[in-house]
């Protein structure tokens, strides 16, 4: 068979590279989609005056996204877990008929998975902010 009509194959290794990218591009959407629903919930509950949140200065943001993506096999899970919970919280509280019990369960749970994501989520940060400090 010519190489012209040998079937495509891709490898394992572009198939792992695909998929860490996909899980990338989540997380980000995620963190977008999450930033902009925050913006839109304190402009609601704090009106405009409020100001902008506090953020971390670039070059430490820049470190921090760095280390988020090296360490997205340990954040990514946790990120994954919450959109789930989350989806659960939509689908329980929506059935008929309504079942508070369920809903309020499924709520917890969203809860638990977000606790777990943000705590580690801070714990990357910390070990950012802890280099920096001992590099000074």
């Amino acid at each position: 068979m010519s190489a012209a009509h040998r079937p495509h194959r891709i490898s394992k290794g572009r198939i792992a590279l695909i998929g860490v990218l996909a899980v990338s591009l989540l997380g980000n959407a995620v963190a977008l989609g999450a930033v902009w629903r925050f913006q839109q919930v304190r402009v609601t509950l704090m009106g405009d005056e409020a100001g902008p949140p506090p953020a971390f200065p670039a070059d430490i943001r820049r470190e921090l996204r760095a280390h988020l993506q090296d360490n997205q096999d340990s954040l990514s899970p946790k990120v994954r877990a919450v959109i789930d919970a989350r989806r659960d919280v939509v689908d329980t509280g929506t059935a008929t008929p309504f079942d508070k019990a369920a809903t309020e369960a499924a709520m917890e749970e969203f809860r638990r998975a977000l606790d777990e994501a943000v705590r580690e989520a801070q714990g990357l940060v910390l070990e950012v902010l802890e280099a920096r400090a001992s590099e000074q």
